[in-house]
C-alpha cells in the first residue's frame, strides 16, 4: 500500500509581515520534486500557485511569493539564494512575469548568477545565484557581480573574486 495524501482548497501559505525578506529555500528541482515531497504535496502545490510553471524548480515558488509581496507593496524588498539554474529558462519565465516589459514592476537591484558554494563539513559542492529585487519606484538599475576567480585555500575553504 502506498499513502495518498490529497490536500483539499490549496492555497499559499501566509507569510508573517516583513518589510525586507531574505531567506534560503530548499534546493529542489521540478523533476525530484515529487520524490522530495511527495505527489500530494507537489501537486497541491502546483495548484495553489497556478502562475508558476510546472517546469520551475522548487525555490522559484519562493521567488513568486516574493515578488507578489514586493509587487503588492506589502513587503519592501527580497533577495534569495537559489539554484543557478535561475538563469534557465524554465526558471526565468517566474522572474520575467515580473521584471521587463511594460508591465514590469520589479528591478533586479543585485544578482550574482553563477557563484560557488562549496561546504566541506557536508561535501557540498555545487553553484548558486543571489538575487535581490525591489520595486521600480524605488530603484531603476541594479548591479551585476560576475565572479572572475575562484582560488581553493586551506582546510577547504574557496577565495571568490
Amino acid at each position: 500500500q502506498i499513502p495518498a495524501l490529497e490536500y483539499t482548497n490549496p492555497k499559499p501559505g501566509v507569510w508573517p509581515k516583513a518589510e525586507i525578506i531574505v531567506g534560503n529555500p530548499p534546493f529542489i528541482g521540478a523533476g525530484p520534486m515529487r520524490e522530495a515531497l511527495g505527489d500530494g504535496y507537489a501537486t497541491t502545490l502546483r495548484r495553489a500557485y497556478p502562475d508558476v510553471p510546472e517546469s520551475s524548480d522548487f525555490v522559484m515558488y519562493w521567488w513568486h511569493k516574493a515578488a507578489c509581496l514586493v509587487r503588492d507593496g506589502e513587503a519592501r524588498r527580497f533577495g534569495f539564494i537559489s539554484t543557478n539554474s535561475i538563469r534557465q529558462t524554465f526558471n526565468r519565465r517566474v522572474l520575467q512575469a515580473f521584471i521587463g516589459g511594460e508591465k514590469a514592476n520589479l528591478v533586479i537591484a543585485f544578482a550574482i548568477p553563477d557563484h560557488p558554494w562549496v561546504d566541506s563539513s557536508d561535501g557540498a559542492d555545487v553553484r548558486i545565484a543571489m538575487t535581490v529585487a525591489d520595486s521600480p519606484s524605488r530603484i531603476t538599475s541594479g548591479l551585476l557581480e560576475v565572479v572572475t576567480r575562484e582560488e581553493a585555500g586551506e582546510g577547504g575553504e574557496f577565495t571568490v573574486k
